[in-house]
């Protein structure tokens, strides 16, 4: 019976530590490499995450890392600049700044540039059939002005996924996203998984009309 009671209360302890855990990297020197597909599942392009630093504790974080972008064999190109970025977590909740989020729409290849807007909120507690808030950006590369917006977002609760970095049990949200950009606009349905402690595990980005047109998902993870 004490073994039974033990087991209950380690079981109860873990559910509780992995629903604190903010909804990105918590651990300085953490390495994400994120593979950029296309519609059929070929592989164009890889990019990387590198955690720097991790300020504050337990719900309340500010994390640090720096993203750059790899081509389809994992070369870095020189000419791409290194770009540091940041989430803040406030309270369990992961704001995820406008820059980072136009990073995530350019299929993960990392943009440099002035980035204005609303922050993307991810609350750790987050659970099926919560709605999540609304936010944009706005960024100018050179002479390009990019907006784009995510609305009518919601999480649709938990889902195991596996990529080539392992399985992640994770929270799941849809987005329906806007964009534009040199005159081009575009508007997809965004659906995204995110693990505690870890962040981004897989993106898949659909036409209106329900036609996969690119994905990334983690394809290998140092910690």
């Amino acid at each position: 019976m004490k073994k039974i009671v033990i087991t209950i209360i380690v079981a109860i302890a873990a559910t509780s530590l992995w629903a604190q855990q903010p909804l990105c990297p918590v651990k300085e020197g953490m390495s994400l490499i994120y593979a950029t597909k296309n519609a059929k599942g070929k592989v164009q392009s890889y990019s990387r995450q590198t955690v720097t630093s991790v300020e504050g504790s337990g719900d309340n974080l500010t994390v640090t890392y720096t993203s750059e972008a790899m081509d389809a064999k994992k070369k870095t190109n020189p000419q791409v600049p290194v770009i540091t970025y940041t989430y803040r977590v406030e309270n369990g909740t992961v704001i995820i700044d406008p820059k980072a989020m136009l990073n995530s729409i350019t299929t993960g290849s990392p943009s440099d540039g002035v980035a204005e807007g609303t922050p993307m909120m991810l609350p750790a507690g987050m659970k099926a059939g919560d709605a999540l808030t609304d936010c944009e950006m706005k960024m100018q590369i050179a002479f390009i002005k990019i907006n784009a917006s995510y609305t009518e977002g919601v999480c649709e609760g938990e889902e195991e996924i596996t990529t080539g970095a392992g399985t992640f049990t994770c929270k799941k949200t849809k987005f329906r996203c806007k964009s534009s950009a040199m005159g081009i606009k575009t508007e997809m349905i965004v659906y995204a998984w995110y693990a505690p402690g870890i962040g981004l595990i897989k993106q898949d980005m659909y036409s209106v009309k329900d036609k996969l047109s690119s994905s990334q998902e983690l394809a290998e993870l140092s910690k």
